[in-house]
């Protein structure tokens, strides 16, 4: 999704798509503070007939005077009759006050939850160059804060300004209505209130968007902290993160305080002109009852009116910072969005990122189930992380079917080539092809379908072990997953877990070894069944009977699949049919280090079929 518009208003209104779906509940919403607001114009009127008819023996007047002018037979019946009328009014207005608000609300938290739910679903589609760049808590925070601070200011808008408007303006109209000359003094001090309001509006939207860049820097930290925790405690740097914490918090300190001072000056600035104007009416009411211009319960009715200005005021010099907050929140937001996801989405991708699938059609299902055969291609594939460049013309074509095992030092580029082969990444120039077809051209669900990962460091999610299995292709049967957990091994220490495949994982896997994981990551593979398969160092953190074992679940993976592994380990690359040495941004044979594996390993080109049959006689046993 891709949202753009000028301004703090603009900002807002980029979302305002959301609010479409809920603009039935919004503008009932909108009607229900309408009839507060009648409600509320009514309410001075039973006190004047009281001071005016009750006390003052005239007759009934104003916009009451057809309800109460028939409880007129006595000055008890039209006391009480304006008394219960005075209380039903109040009644019906914290009526409608109370219902607004349940419906207004309501549709907010729905609003909320879609820009949230879609806003989720675009972060994690974005590339890693995105992710690159970014600290995790502050994308979390953008998630969660921002996208409340956005429902805050767009329900604002239904329950707060339009209702706020009306009623001043209702007011003001009453004023006129009832006495001209009265209204034109409340009249009069509105421009003064507008000019206040606009000026402070900048100041709260200006301290609102650096308040909300500095709360996400804050939150950016504590989740770097506190995800490496085991590096802190390990290495006794509390102190470090202490100074550092000190430092941020600060900032946000600061800006806090700075929007605090704009708003604790704002809104009694906004009252004093109110006041102002209030106290000019008072004068000029007064000196009217006493020539007899106009009795005093019209003068109580115009200062009620007057009054009662106060609240839509007051809610609306407060709102400014409501609003600066959200439009600074939607810049934010709207910053993700814009970004562009790696590209062209299948059917898959497009409703899980919130849109609508396309029609079924020739064009979609098939293009979901075909399975490639494997072939892989780079074309003169350059790539960099912004810096240095990494690769520079590196070509490669790998049959379907074919092991092909990648050396080199560190930062050579082995992980990068992984990498631009599982999209994680596009080329800066070049071209990779899967079965003579652009990457770039593929959509990304259907290639992703076809590439099996398993990294140095596997990445457990909070859950069952077998939730965790299960995450390789969530639509498999129990059958598919048990035996995916079989083959890969996983179902070996399983059993002597206290609840077996229902055990539940700490954050990122702990309770597991390094080969555990391993053979996890292993299982999602092949219960994924893609035929192209992506080693990533998977055994370099093992011992050596973790590494024989894991070596087993993987020589499983491999039978029938194109692999592309990056390894030094001896045991992995008799494994290989082909070994390139990745440097100089090139790929080239290697057949030194080719021999030196096969004879380390004394395996030699039977080494597949040793690990099949150690497999075997492990299933027979």
């Amino acid at each position: 999704m891709s949202v753009s518009a000028g301004g703090r208003t603009g900002s807002l209104a980029a979302f305002r798509g959301y609010a479409r779906p809920h603009l039935r509940a919004l503008l009932g919403g909108v009607a229900l503070r309408v009839g507060e607001l009648a409600a509320d114009l009514a309410q001075p009127w039973p006190l004047a007939v009281v001071v005016d008819s009750v006390l003052g023996g005239r007759p009934v007047h104003g916009v009451l005077a057809p309800a109460l002018g028939r409880f007129a037979t006595g000055p008890v019946h039209l006391l009480t009759a304006a008394v219960v009328l005075g209380l039903g009014l109040t009644l019906a207005s914290a009526a409608f006050d109370y219902l607004g608000d349940r419906v207004m609300n309501g549709a907010g938290e729905r609003i909320t939850a879609a820009i949230r739910s879609n806003l989720f679903a675009h972060l994690h589609r974005l590339p890693l160059a995105f992710h690159d760049g970014q600290s995790v808590g502050e994308l979390a925070n953008r998630v969660s804060a921002d996208t409340d601070n956005i429902d805050d200011a767009l329900v604002d808008v239904f329950s707060t300004v339009v209702p706020g408007i009306l009623s001043i303006a209702g007011l003001l109209a009453m004023m006129l209505v009832v006495d001209w000359r009265l209204g034109l003094i409340g009249i009069v001090s509105a421009p003064v209130l507008a000019v206040t309001i606009g000026r402070y509006t900048r100041l709260t939207r200006q301290a609102a968007r650096t308040r909300r860049a500095r709360e996400g820097r804050l939150s950016g930290f504590v989740a770097e902290t506190l995800t490496g925790v085991r590096a802190v405690q390990a290495l006794g740097r509390h102190d470090v993160h202490d100074r550092r914490f000190a430092a941020v918090n600060g900032d946000t300190l600061e800006a806090g305080l700075r929007a605090v001072d704009v708003r604790a000056r704002f809104t009694p600035l906004v009252e004093v002109g109110a006041a102002i104007g209030s106290a000019a009416l008072v004068w000029v009411g007064a000196y009217g009852v006493l020539h007899h211009s106009w009795t005093l319960g019209l003068l109580l009715v115009e200062l009620s009116y007057s009054a009662s200005m106060l609240k839509p005021i007051r809610s609306l010099s407060r709102l400014s910072l409501t609003l600066s907050t959200g439009a600074a929140s939607a810049e934010r937001v709207r910053a993700i969005l814009d970004e562009e996801p790696l590209g062209p989405a299948g059917p898959a991708d497009h409703a899980a990122a919130g849109g609508d699938a396309p029609a079924g059609g020739a064009g979609a299902t098939p293009e979901r189930a075909e399975r490639a055969a494997g072939a892989i291609e780079l074309r003169d594939v350059a790539f960099g992380y912004g810096r240095e460049t990494v690769l520079r013309d590196a070509t490669l074509a790998i049959r379907p079917g074919e092991r092909i095992a990648l050396l080199g030092g560190n930062g050579a580029g082995k992980s990068t080539v992984l990498a631009l082969l599982a999209r994680l990444y596009d080329p800066e120039a070049g071209e990779l092809l899967l079965d003579g077809r652009p990457y770039r051209e593929a959509p990304l669900g259907w290639l992703r379908d076809q590439i099996g990962v398993v990294l140095q460091d596997t990445f457990l999610f909070s859950g069952t072990l077998w939730e965790n299995v299960a995450y390789g292709r969530p639509s498999a049967s129990r059958e598919e997953i048990r035996a995916a957990s079989e083959r890969a091994m996983v179902a070996e220490f399983a059993r002597a877990l206290p609840d077996g495949f229902q055990t539940r994982l700490g954050d990122r896997g702990i309770g597991l070894s390094g080969g555990q994981r391993q053979r996890v990551a292993i299982a999602r593979a092949l219960l994924r069944d893609a035929p192209v398969v992506l080693l990533d160092e998977p055994t370099s953190a093992l011992d050596l009977e973790a590494e024989r074992v894991v070596v087993e679940a993987l020589a499983s993976l491999m039978d029938g699949r194109t692999v592309v592994m990056a390894t030094h380990r001896p045991a992995l690359l008799a494994l290989a049919e082909r070994v390139l040495e990745v440097g100089g941004g090139c790929l080239a044979p290697s057949s030194i280090e080719r021999a030196a594996a096969l004879e380390a390993s004394g395996a030699g080109p039977v080494a597949l079929e040793a690990a099949r049959a150690r497999r075997t006689e492990r299933a027979a046993g």
